[in-house]
């Protein structure tokens, strides 16, 4: 357990992050890592494809899919594994609990904003509609990465708090530092596409 859920201490972030590593190392591409003022974060990484997968024949006109058009793409090369996601979860010492924060870049090396972000990765209108709702602008915003100094997505925090404490008890889950990670992205990663995979028990 934690010394006050739903907040962490940064050490018990860091076994949360290490616990998540462990569980689902060997089915997502995940890793903790350290910045360099010595603060460890999980970086998980994922393929964007453009549309779903299906069974039509791709278009064999398109030689260079880096300059295509993304929206014609979507329709040719449903396929495609168009650029790559990266997520990081950051503890927040004003918060004290987990951040998400999201880049995308193409393949060839473009870097996607908020609006193109959620518009491919943000498919159910339920989620779309409750990010709007967030005051100060909606719920995905634009901040330096706290441990690279570096502009990422971020999904705000404000209800983490809030939102980990409701969903425990209601639906009779003890949430410890083992899955304090996986629970809190199940209820946070749709917002920006990430969805956990089952893992054997």
């Amino acid at each position: 357990m934690t010394s006050d859920f739903p907040f962490l201490t940064r050490s018990e972030f860091g076994n949360c992050i290490e616990e998540f590593e462990r569980a689902y190392g060997a089915v997502v591409d995940v890793e903790v890592r350290k910045s360099r003022g010595s603060h460890t974060y999980l970086s998980i990484h994922k393929p964007l494809f453009l549309g779903q997968n299906n069974d039509d024949a791709v278009d064999s006109d398109i030689e260079d899919v880096e300059d295509a058009d993304p929206a014609h793409l979507d329709t040719v090369c449903p396929t495609l594994e168009y650029g790559r996601i990266e997520y990081h979860v950051v503890y927040s010492a004003s918060w004290r609990v987990p951040v998400l924060y999201v880049r995308v870049h193409t393949n060839a090396g473009v870097e996607m904003d908020c609006t193109r972000v959620t518009d491919m990765l943000v498919t159910d209108s339920k989620v779309r509609g409750a990010m709007d709702a967030v005051e100060f602008g909606g719920a995905l915003g634009i901040q330096d990465h706290p441990e690279l100094n570096e502009p990422f997505m971020y999904l705000h925090p404000c209800h983490t708090a809030t939102l980990l404490r409701a969903v425990a008890p209601a639906h009779g889950v003890e949430i410890d530092q083992r899955n304090y990670i996986s629970s809190w992205l199940s209820l946070t990663g749709a917002a920006v596409g990430l969805f956990l995979p089952s893992i054997p028990h």
